[in-house]
């Protein structure tokens, strides 16, 4: 499977995913999915140009995301893939996109959050939006860089 990392992260491309993910898995190119900015052209292209020179990144709304993502799963290209939020990877699970693993990277906190772990905040809705997920066989987890050791939801989850 070419879907190296199925990655949410509110900040979407930023340092850590260009020089650490990409580099530690060799992935090949970046898929961005995410509806608001698959309609802004200029946040379309400061994405595009947050990428190291010769990393194609494709911005697309979650159906065309999820076209493309099953489309590359069984490719050979090894391929990033990043969600601005967990509604929008159970979103592409449920389309039928085959992730066995989904990474929290970034969620930021705020009012009606909750703190799972350094900087991963999550409201009910997508705490249930994730449970769904692990429901659904994905399992979840917390990896904020590439040598981390991955932190299962389950350990972090207050209601578990």
């Amino acid at each position: 499977m070419s879907l190296r990392l199925v990655r949410i992260d509110d900040r979407l491309i930023h340092g850590q995913v260009v020089a650490g993910w990409l580099r530690a898995l060799g992935a090949q190119r970046i898929v961005i999915v995410d509806d608001a900015a698959a309609r802004d052209e200029f946040l379309r292209e400061v994405l595009s140009l947050a990428a190291p020179s010769g990393v194609p990144v494709e911005v697309l709304d979650v159906a065309g995301g999820a076209a493309r993502c099953i489309d590359l799963a069984t490719s050979q290209e090894p391929v990033i893939v990043l969600a601005r939020s967990p509604r929008t990877v159970l979103a592409l699970r449920q389309a039928g996109v085959p992730i066995e693993v989904v990474d929290l990277g970034g969620l930021g906190a705020g009012p009606g959050r909750r703190r799972l772990h350094r900087t991963i905040s999550v409201s009910s809705d997508e705490l249930a939006e994730l449970r769904e997920l692990e429901q659904l066989g994905t399992r979840v987890e917390i990896r904020i860089v590439a040598d981390d050791r991955p932190i299962a939801l389950r350990s972090v989850d207050p209601a578990r």
